[in-house]
């Protein structure tokens, strides 16, 4: 028998219970049976019992169901009550004494409550009555808050069971099971692989890197699992959670901001929490907030003083029995990782400020967390407290911890007394959580600074345009603002008096706009770009060379291959670098992500949702020209739900792009139309002319496949005019082979040998492999017949001519063609339309 109803997502790891539940469910015509299922807050104990009432009402047994509540406890016979409403109508059949004494004990009848044992046989009675008709099962939710007396009776019924077919099923956590009914059954956390299984169920958009994290913090608690994503998305798209690694964060919150546990986490161990003497509260809040350091025995003794209110050992006898947390000769442990965050959670403001204040007092001078017990104590403004925050947020950025950065720049713009300070700290937490990949947080700096700087234009200029331009395009996929605001911002930033003053955001500035230009074309963008190319660093130049299609010729030229080889070995050893940046955007643009693994180890240590995305485009991309197709569409489709569950308008394009290369490659016409008409629209309004462009291609490509060579004509023509190369098109080459066979095809042989060589008069072709196989494949197609044998034997010959297996399956399918159409005389190419 197996669970119906769904419930199955949230059983991972619950194998066992469930086959206790199951198997006494299955059995209950010939008898009856009690299960308590035992555990913490959070194991899955109400996920089972609903398991348990969706399998038994598909059985066609009756379910009678209770939840305990804390405000019924302490009224006699509410939970019974919730239990055997249902029945009522069925008391008539009892006898005089057993109706009046169980009308009387759930409110229905005046008089004072019977004895306990009267009503329990009272209960047994209506329940054997009702399962004559049909066999009953009883859940009993929460029975930790059902009120003594109606705890009684469901011991009695308990007791009494064996001979009727009734199933009672109850659920209680571990530190007041005593007395409950039935036979015990623990839930204990998930394991490892179970835990990581349940977190990829529920949330499968939540990138790899990610579950770590969550994973940790989760404990092997399944609600947990469940909310915590949830909770953080819902919150803050970019939470330092998901970073890869923090060394600046303690656990999984921010400096500044505890994990946002919402209500139902939030609430797990409130009640032992809230019975706990107020210093003894304090004390463990103190704990939770000081993480390593506040959980020494002998720090957190200091800490306490007179504010327990109680002798030392006392105090540690409460925290041991609350079951929240025990001691070791290391220190203070917490029972789950949700005690310590469920304490800060349900703190007031002021009682965690007074535990900050507490712990910066307490701790060394020179203790690295100090300053951030201070920051996070402070009410009002500190001018010199914001000035050691913003040293701090500098030094953690220059460090690579941007995202945990912003937080604490953005304390310091809190702290600070003026508001031209107030306003240049927010641009800058801006940046920095732009860098760290928290696109919604920039925003929010973004419009914090410009309500602070208004009617004025926030300053630094040039921070605030790259913080806008990022935001906006990520977000909206909208270029607008990057070629508005960027020139002008480069302009100010490569100035000899300027460019050594703040290199990085000179680089990220620069970076950006190359994208820009290449996904737009914009005539500001690349004039801009190629006017500072001399004020960036070396890579920064490949990567524009890459994409311009402008080094092999004119005075500036080199061999691009031989120079991305020689920066990429000069990269420092396990670190994310601009320059990591520049060159797998450059490797991107020479469709070589493949031969250049060396620089994804970098950003797959330590990344966001933002590079995780850019990084997995990319890769989608080079399966495609690889012919792994299936892998193209999964990293696809997966990052195209990651993208649009954290708002990255632009990269969910790229990912959408990517799927529909497999579609146009394979013919497929619904999958190409649909992507077409989000795709077309979108990059149509907001000028992004490489994707309208590359969509073109896609078609022309989807055309050909189908056999339709006049059509593929029509748009191959439209891309590009027989001998003409446009300008600045980075994509183009990826359409060669698709054009001169559309030319081939239809009869115009002479206007494809036309095209190759103005391709090869520009200098496109031979700058990456890829780019040289392209050449050579469209070479043999348009060949003549006199040089048709060697074309195709060059491309076969080709070195590596294996890695682009469905350019290489074109050429044998051309040259096929060919031969089979060869005839005793000169060969003829087939017209339009034949």
């Amino acid at each position: 028998m197996k669970a119906v109803g769904g419930a199955a997502d949230g059983l991972v790891g619950r194998e066992g219970p469930t086959a206790v539940i199951e198997g006494a469910l299955a059995e209950v015509r010939r008898g009856g049976a009690a299960i308590l299922l035992r555990g913490d807050p959070g194991m899955g104990k109400t996920v089972l019992l609903g398991m348990a009432e969706a399998t038994a009402r598909h059985m066609g047994l009756r379910v009678l169901r209770m939840t305990g509540a804390p405000t019924e406890s302490g009224l006699p016979f509410a939970a019974l009550h919730q239990l055997l409403w249902p029945l009522l109508d069925d008391v008539q059949d009892l006898t005089d004494t057993q109706r009046e004494h169980l009308e009387r004990a759930l409110g229905v009848r005046d008089g004072p409550p019977p004895e306990g044992f009267a009503v329990a046989g009272a209960a047994l009675a209506l329940l054997s009555q009702a399962a004559a008709c049909s066999p009953v099962v009883l859940l009993l939710d929460d029975l930790h808050w059902a009120d003594p007396s109606s705890t009684a009776v469901f011991g009695y019924l308990r007791r009494h069971l064996a001979s009727l077919p009734v199933v009672l099923i109850g659920t209680t956590r571990e530190s007041a099971a005593d007395g409950l009914p039935g036979r015990m059954v623990d839930l204990e956390p998930l394991n490892d692989r179970e835990a990581r299984q349940l977190l990829r169920t529920l949330h499968p958009w939540l990138p790899e890197p990610s579950c770590g994290r969550i994973l940790r913090a989760a404990g092997g608690n399944p609600l947990a699992l469940h909310e915590l994503p949830a909770q953080l998305r819902s919150l803050d798209p970019q939470h330092p959670v998901f970073r890869a690694d923090s060394s600046t964060a303690d656990a999984v919150a921010g400096p500044f901001g505890e994990l946002p546990l919402g209500t139902r986490l939030g609430g797990l161990y409130e009640d032992r929490v809230r019975a706990l003497p107020d210093g003894v509260r304090h004390l463990l809040l103190v704990a939770a907030l000081g993480g390593t350091y506040g959980q020494r025995l002998s720090a957190l003794r200091e800490l306490a003083g007179p504010r327990t209110e109680m002798p030392w050992s006392m105090a540690l006898e409460h925290i041991r029995r609350s079951g929240l947390a025990d001691t070791t000769e290391g220190g203070l442990v917490f029972r789950h990782p949700l005690v310590r965050a469920g304490l800060v959670h349900m703190a007031s403001p002021a009682e965690r400020r007074a535990g900050h204040r507490l712990l910066a007092d307490g701790m060394p001078m020179t203790h690295p967390q100090r300053i951030i017990h201070l920051a996070a104590s402070a009410v009002g403004v500190d001018a010199e407290l914001a000035a050691l925050l913003h040293a701090e947020a500098d030094s953690m950025a220059a460090q690579g911890g941007d995202a945990e950065a912003a937080d604490m720049m953005t304390r310091a713009a809190g702290l600070s007394p003026d508001s031209g300070t107030r306003t240049a700290r927010l641009v800058s937490a801006a940046v920095m959580a732009a860098t760290g990949g928290r696109l919604r947080l920039t925003a929010q700096l973004v419009s914090a600074a410009e309500a602070e700087a208004r009617p004025d234009r926030p300053d630094p200029a040039d921070a605030y345009a790259f913080a806008v331009a990022y935001t906006r395009l990520q977000l909206e996929g909208d270029p607008t603002p990057s070629i508005e605001l960027l020139p002008e911002a480069l302009d100010l930033l490569a100035s000899p008096a300027k460019r050594h003053e703040r290199p990085g955001l000179l680089e990220a500035v620069f970076f950006l706009l190359v994208v820009v230009a290449v996904y737009c074309g914009d005539a500001r963008a690349w004039s801009a770009v190629e006017r500072h190319a001399t004020a960036v660093s070396g890579p920064a130049l490949v990567c524009l060379r890459a994409w311009s299609g402008s080094s092999q010729t004119g005075p500036d030229a080199f061999d691009m291959s031989a120079r991305m080889w020689e920066t990429v070995t000069a990269l420092p050893e396990n670190r994310e670098t601009p320059a990591a940046w520049f060159l797998l955007w450059a490797a991107a643009g020479l469709d070589a992500v493949a031969e250049y693994d060396a620089l994804v180890g970098p950003f797959a240590r330590r990344h966001t949702f933002a590079t995780q995305d850019f990084i997995d485009a990319l890769r989608a991309h080079d399966a495609f020209l690889r012919g792994r197709w299936e892998e193209t569409l999964a990293i696809s489709r997966r990052g195209a739900d990651t993208s649009a569950a954290h708002g990255h308008a632009f990269n969910e394009m790229l990912f959408l792009l990517n799927a529909g290369q497999v579609h146009a490659a394979r013919g497929h016409d619904g999958g190409l139309a649909a992507l077409e008409a989000v795709l077309g629209a979108h990059a149509g309004a907001r000028h992004l002319s490489a994707i309208t462009a590359r969509l073109h291609g896609l078609k022309l490509l989807r055309a050909l496949g189908q056999g339709r060579a006049d059509e593929a004509w029509d748009l191959a023509r439209s891309l590009a005019a027989p001998g003409v190369v446009p300008p600045r098109t980075p994509w183009f080459h990826l359409t060669l082979v698709d054009w001169v066979q559309a030319a081939v095809e239809s009869g115009r042989q002479e206007d494809a040998r036309r095209h190759l060589r103005a391709v090869r008069a520009v200098g496109t072709a031979p700058v990456s492999a890829h780019h040289v196989f392209l050449a050579a494949v469209a070479d043999a197609f348009a060949a003549t017949d006199e040089e048709a044998e060697v074309r195709f034997a060059a491309v076969y010959a080709a070195p590596g001519a294996e890695r682009w297996p469905f350019l290489l399956a074109r050429a044998h399918l051309a040259h096929g063609v060919r031969l089979r159409r060869s005839g005793p005389g000169p060969y003829a190419p087939p017209m339009a339309g034949r």
